[in-house]
């Protein structure tokens, strides 16, 4: 059982990354809009996920509950 962020859900929060105990979850483009706010495209690094399952355990890590199995 494998993990993944569905990008067409995903708000880009960033909320994920922070919460991760494994530190899975990785950033690879963040961008800063005009207004302020700022955008993470993230994505599960399959070699640190360690498919516990952690990351769907708690709802409010990801407010769009984007994080999938695969």
């Amino acid at each position: 059982m494998a993990y993944r962020i569905n990008e067409k859900e995903c708000l880009k929060c960033g909320l994920c990354v922070t919460e991760c105990p494994e530190g899975a979850i990785v950033v690879d483009d963040k961008v800063t809009e005009p207004d302020g706010l700022v955008l993470f495209t993230t994505r599960i690094d399959q070699d640190k996920c360690t498919e516990f399952g952690t990351c769907q355990s708690h709802e409010w890590w990801c407010p769009a509950k984007a994080i999938e199995k695969v």
